[in-house]
């Protein structure tokens, strides 16, 4: 028999489906929240979230035309291309800063929809779709960022899905059986989560190839990831220099413990040794498979000569993301990690993974870190190695005249003529970086045309650590000391009641390592004592117990949301079950009639058949007592002439009725209790739960 629709379409949505919007929304604006790359105040957008919803629930109340839902249509869609286009301009607003990443460009996009699309959610239609740029937004932060918050997000945006799906079935169909409806949105949100997970999968990347750039250069403004050329043909670099601003995350990354002798301050990840004008290549890699030592347990198939003094251990406890390569306190000499095999780059000392390791997960490292003591770096002899596969950052590399000196070169010249040791000469070129330039994270893009060592030095003299970094190995090679940059992350901020370093996307940095016979590449910073620019990006960060305070905040509102709209599902599915969607306030007769009929199943007695009347009912049911041999019987034909005409009265009557009949209903009640005893008692009303909500008799 087909399942007939009982409620128009064009009937009000529940207030109950308007709050199941508004936490689908709220954990939108956490998801952003959380994987933002520059952080930013929720409360602007909780407002026009709670301020749109309401005004969707009050407009709803009334009838709606068909012109005014195309008005309504009309707008949503207005709103859509505002969102992608004018993000700008309404990042104004609210005082958030402009994005250059395309993920967080469109994740604050779908944002800014979500919450001022929350005006026009009128019909149930319209409130369904809520879910659909959830799903989106929810689908791209997954790409780019993977922690636990992320999770407990998604299933709040589940539920709230789910709570929608319910809404909108009951709506449409009536008051159902439960089972069809549970079945129905079950189905419903379980094969359009499969058919879109699917269509995702392989859309995305058909997407990318083709249309992909063209709308993100020409709708959007901005390419999906920003490449600065320094001509028309040139290829772009790996690793970028002068590209301008930079915005700082606040989003944990890991968690580090580092034991061992030396006390390293970097985590390192890559190294970059070809040197472009625009920034830095790493050449042909050559990888090679490392030795397993047991189970989990790697070592590189050439030790180097690691004194016990300069080792460190890492252990590394992943908190967010994917990540191939293992960030090392220095050059591997032995890893553990759940994998079962892994890579090593011997020239640049990374280890990386077939297999990505995710939020969670852990290994450790012990590494050798080359000392930084001057004594011993003084007494070192000049560098004779150059590094395999570096070019020269001499101007005629380049293509310039090889008869004249370039300015670089004469300053890396003039700077260290009169250094004793390669030591003194690192070290002499470090002060006049530090003394001549200054770190400034919102330092614009250089232009497109020059050498960015050169730029940095003699023009701008502002930057941040990639510029930083590639001047002082720039000025190194000029000097024909070998040099590189490496890429990782600075250990400088621990968790005072663990002691391990928190790391975190801030914490990202590029620093200089220079060649020396004997000990390897040893780390050089030109930042440390440079000047800084107030002003800059880091000053919309919070402080660290600030931001500690606010994520705790969050998670905790994030719990209650979460196991609110968990008992709110759980009413939803149980409530058509047990007959709590009856509407209405119960008269007081009604509930004195109910609590009997309650203590009569309890001693087995069947409920009243449909069209018997109450005098019927509790006739035959104190018959069926007295065959039982209960001792209630009396009293329950007693009660029965009492009961039926405080049942038919009129109001006033059935008010002075009232008292003495609640009485006798109450002493029925606990001789029926007395009866039964407690294991009888139990018994009966598991039996009795298990019937209501599922039917049937108990298994």
């Amino acid at each position: 028999m087909a399942l007939e629709r009982t409620v128009s379409k064009s009937a009000s949505p529940p207030l109950t489906a308007y709050g199941a919007a508004w936490l689908l929304t709220v954990a939108c604006v956490l998801v952003v929240q959380l994987a933002r790359v520059t952080e930013f105040s929720v409360v602007p957008f909780l407002m026009l979230a709670t301020l749109g919803v309401g005004a969707s629930a009050w407009a709803s109340r009334f009838p709606l035309s068909e012109g005014a839902r195309m008005v309504y249509g009309f707008l949503d869609g207005a709103l859509a291309f505002l969102c992608l286009t004018g993000q700008g301009f309404l990042n104004s607003l609210v005082g958030v800063g402009l994005d250059s990443s395309i993920e967080n460009y469109l994740s604050l996009s779908f944002l800014w929809y979500l919450c001022l699309r929350s005006a026009l959610m009128v019909t149930m239609n319209a409130l369904v779709f809520q879910s659909v740029p959830a799903l989106a937004l929810f689908g791209l932060v997954a790409t780019y960022m993977l922690a636990t918050q992320i999770l407990w997000l998604f299933a709040l945006m589940l539920l709230g899905v789910l709570f929608l799906m319910l809404a909108s079935h009951r709506l449409e169909w009536g008051l159902a059986r439960g089972s069809l409806e549970t079945g129905y949105a079950l189905r419903t949100v379980c094969a359009s989560g499969a058919l879109a997970g699917l269509v995702a999968f392989l859309a995305t990347p058909i997407l990318a190839l083709t249309i992909g750039r063209a709308i993100s250069t020409v709708v959007v403004g901005m390419p999906f990831r920003g490449a600065i050329r320094a001509t028309p043909s040139e290829t772009p670099p790996e690793l970028q220099a002068g590209a301008g601003a930079v915005a700082l995350s606040e989003m944990e990354v890991m968690r580090v413990r580092i034991e061992g002798n030396a006390q390293p301050n970097y985590l390192r990840m890559e190294s970059y040794n070809i040197y472009t004008g625009r920034g830095w290549n790493r050449g042909r890699v050559f990888y090679e498979e490392m030795i397993p030592l047991g189970q989990g347990k790697f070592a590189p198939q050439r030790l180097p000569d690691a004194p016990e003094l300069h080792r460190a251990t890492a252990t590394v406890t992943l908190s967010s993301g994917w990540h191939r390569i293992l960030y090392a306190p220095g050059y591997p000499l032995e890893v553990e990690a759940p994998v079962r095999q892994l890579q090593y780059v011997r020239w640049s000392g990374a280890v990386s993974s077939y297999r990505p390791l995710g939020a969670g997960e852990q290994y450790t490292i012990t590494a050798y870190w080359p000392p930084e003591d001057p004594r011993i770096l003084r007494q070192l002899p000049p560098a004779t190695l150059r590094f395999p596969f570096q070019l020269p950052a001499r101007p005629e590399s380049r293509g310039q005249s090889s008869g004249r000196s370039g300015p670089l070169q004469e300053l890396a010249e003039r700077l260290t003529r009169n250094q004793p040791t390669q030591y003194d000469k690192v070290m002499a070129l470090v002060r006049y970086i530090e003394q001549n330039t200054a770190y400034n994270l919102n330092v614009e893009a250089y232009p497109t045309d020059v050498d960015v060592a050169e730029y940095f030095l003699l023009e701008a003299k502002q930057g941040y650590c990639v510029e930083f970094a590639t001047a002082l190995a720039v000025l190194c090679l000029y000097a024909d000391i070998p040099a590189r940059v490496v890429s990782g992350f600075l250990l400088q901020e621990r968790d005072p009641e663990t002691g391990e370093y928190i790391v975190r996307e801030a914490h990202r940095h590029l620093w200089t390592e220079v060649f020396f016979e004997g000990v390897g590449w040893v780390a050089f910073d030109a930042t440390r004592n440079a000047p800084v620019i107030e002003g800059g990006a880091s000053d919309a960060l919070m402080s660290e117990e600030a931001r500690q305070a606010r994520r705790q905040w969050l998670q905790r509102a994030l719990d209650v949301l979460i196991g609110a709209v968990a008992l709110a599902i759980l009413y939803l599915l149980i409530a058509p079950r047990v007959g709590w969607t009856t509407g209405g306030a119960t008269p007081r007769a009604q509930r004195l009639y109910g609590q009997l009929l309650f203590a009569l199943r309890l001693l087995g007695v069947e409920p009243p058949a449909a069209g018997q009347t109450p005098r019927a009912y509790l006739e035959a049911a104190a018959m069926r007592l007295r065959q039982q041999g209960s001792r209630a019987a009396d009293a329950l034909r007693t009660l029965t002439p009492a009961l039926i005409a405080y049942l038919y009265a009129p109001p006033d009557q059935s008010a002075a009725q009232e008292p003495e009949l609640t009485r006798q209903i109450a002493r029925l009640r606990r001789q029926i209790l007395q009866e039964l005893g407690v294991r009888r008692l139990t018994k009966r009303m598991l039996t009795l739960g298990w019937q209501r909500l599922y039917g049937g008799q108990k298994i």
